[in-house]
């Protein structure tokens, strides 16, 4: 199977340039020829089938690489600088073709039977799903309860966090968009989740600036990350950008995020006990320190606030709430399996 990298795709590579590159009239001209278009539809469908039904790694990553592209320019500001051009004409074909294979390949891991036969009252709906968080295997992850605290090197500390820059630098713009529509106490909670991220209106605590102090303090910077970015982290970072970028996705989303709110408090207190054992600058770890007790604040929160007056609200929610909380389980899962292993690779002898 040749790479797909390798030119077999040339609509879409020019696709992914004249994001930033070509002029207005260029643009404009892509945006109406309906026959190119489709074409470039039919590469992104080519594309999908590849990577999800053939089992193709290289076509996977190569989806992965170009939806990490669009969801950079989707959280940026480079439309600004060209107010008069629209790609999102073209930009909806493609992501909505990536995105949708992306999301149906995991979402097929998921038995439908752990969808259903959930309890319909707010508080029995609450705990039914912490129960199955607690009972899934990314609950007391390896990675973090028994590699990190007991045998983990510095190494291995500046590799997990280069993995973890494919979600944290990006999760109070995530927190802001999931606002949209919400009212009430559902709206406030996921407003006060977002403020603390802001370092409540302090720039030096605002958590992306700590987060980004605790890499600088371990020498782990943008050539460290490019270099030692795994492919599952990039698709985990396109998962978490593409629930939370998608408004019909909301219901999803929350009860996927509620897994990150509900899960980080104790992998943090990990972190930060392999932290200690290793000597590490004090500086570096005050991100992780202030979430240990700010996310279980907020995790409490987030079930009681958002997850259970929408399932009051709407019963029928709790199926989709669920699924979002397995997708981000299963996910997790898988990912710290790869971080594991590659660490664990680390110690083999030459």
């Amino acid at each position: 199977m040749p790479d797909p990298k390798q030119n077999n795709f040339p609509l879409l590579a020019d696709f992914m340039a004249a994001l930033t590159s070509v002029s207005f009239r260029e643009w404009q001209e892509f945006v109406d020829d309906y026959a190119r278009r489709a074409e470039l539809a039919g590469e992104c469908r080519h594309l999908a089938d590849l990577a999800f039904r053939g089992g193709d790694a290289a076509a996977r990553a190569h989806l992965h690489d170009v939806l990490a592209g669009i969801y950079a320019y989707e959280f940026s500001q480079s439309a600004a600088r060209n107010p008069d051009q629209d790609p999102q004409p073209v930009l909806r074909d493609v992501t909505s073709i990536l995105e949708n294979a992306m999301l149906d390949n995991e979402f097929r891991q998921v038995p439908e039977e752990l969808l259903s036969g959930y309890p319909s009252g707010e508080k029995e709906y609450v705990r039914w799903l912490k129960a199955l968080i607690q009972d899934h295997p990314a609950s007391s992850h390896p990675m973090y309860s028994e590699h990190l605290t007991s045998s983990a090197t510095v190494e291995d500390i500046r590799f997990l966090l280069a993995q973890e820059t494919s979600l944290d630098p990006r999760f109070d713009d995530i927190l802001a968009i999931m606002q949209f529509g919400a009212t009430g106490a559902e709206k406030m909670e996921i407003a006060s989740n977002y403020w603390d991220e802001m370092g409540n209106g302090t720039f030096a605590d605002v958590h992306t600036t700590l987060f980004s102090q605790c890499l600088t303090s371990i020498g782990v910077d943008q050539g460290y990350i490019e270099s030692n970015l795994l492919p599952v982290a990039k698709e985990c970072g396109n998962l978490s950008a593409g629930l939370a970028l998608s408004r019909r996705h909301y219901l999803r989303a929350i009860g996927y995020y509620g897994v990150t709110e509900f899960l980080a408090p104790r992998r943090f207190r990990q972190l930060v006990t392999a932290w200690d054992r290793l000597g590490l600058p004090a500086e570096g770890k005050i991100y992780h320190d202030i979430h240990i007790n700010v996310d279980a604040h907020h995790a409490a929160g987030w079930y009681k606030n958002v997850i259970g007056p929408v399932v009051q609200r709407d019963p029928a929610a709790g199926r989709e709430i669920a699924l979002g909380t397995f997708l981000r389980l299963n996910t997790s899962a898988y990912y710290l399996d790869r971080v594991l292993e590659a660490c664990l690779k680390q110690l083999l002898p030459a």
